[in-house]
């Protein structure tokens, strides 16, 4: 059986591999969430960087290195709200119940956590060799590519708030693992005009899980100020009346 982390091993993967675990990283940095767990992994010696005290846990049903859980993505071993941010690295496209692992997801998610989705983007050059490929047995042209709209959709429907995507590897994937000059793909991307790295060839979409039925403390001030009935200006006007009344008299 082929195993996407197979993939991740050639120049191409590796390229793409560290593209992502870069991405990841920065975006974890700026999130609350001590306990990470990443869903499918990308192999020894690569992988999003986690800072100060935060855990992290990888996942994955394939053997391998880099593993701390084996698993599968349909039916997590951990239990509900145990962890505070989840990372699913091309998990929805190789698998026959996307839905299904986009619940469990959630479900281990804690509430105001953050689920970090990679995905290969369909309305790419990616997308198309995927359609001209003559192996489509074969990572990762064998997956189902899924929209950003589509992950996005769902993310609402389990009640997780969705982020504008972010898109990368907009190149021909045949030019992925080589050098051009010198330089690597990363530095070439950015000189791409803007709507072409808009079409890149994975996505990743970021949702906050959110949780309905809480009550937020009123501000302070607007506490203090109802302790006067019917505001500032009604209370001018009722001590006014009482000094008139103290004169008449």
């Amino acid at each position: 059986m082929a195993w996407l982390n197979d993939w991740f091993k050639t120049p191409a993967g590796r390229e793409l591999a560290q593209q992502e675990s870069r991405l990841l990283s920065r975006r974890l940095a700026g999130l609350y969430a001590r306990r990470v767990l990443q869903v499918g992994s990308y192999g020894e010696g690569c992988g999003p960087t986690v800072y100060d005290h935060t855990r992290q846990w990888i996942m994955d049903a394939c053997p391998g290195e880099a593993i701390t859980l084996r698993g599968n993505s349909q039916v997590m071993p951990l239990a509900s709200g145990s962890v505070d941010g989840i990372v699913l690295v091309h998990q929805l496209e190789f698998t026959d119940k996307p839905h299904q692992v986009f619940r469990e997801a959630a479900r281990v998610l804690a509430p105001e956590g953050h689920m970090l989705v990679l995905c290969f983007n369909p309305l790419s050059l990616w997308g198309v060799r995927r359609w001209l490929s003559l192996r489509a047995d074969a990572p990762p042209w064998n997956g189902t590519y899924l929209s950003a709209g589509r992950l996005m959709d769902w993310m609402r429907l389990l009640g997780v708030t969705p982020r504008p995507r972010e898109s990368m590897a907009p190149l021909p994937p045949p030019l992925y693992g080589q050098r051009a000059g010198g330089q690597d793909n990363r530095r070439r991307d950015t000189r791409l005009p803007r709507i072409m790295r808009g079409l890149g060839g994975v996505n990743l979409i970021i949702g906050q899980k959110r949780v309905s039925g809480q009550v937020h403390p009123p501000a302070v001030r607007q506490r203090r100020l109802a302790i006067i009935p019917g505001g500032l200006a009604q209370a001018g006007a009722r001590a006014a009346i009482r000094q008139e009344r103290h004169d008449s008299g």
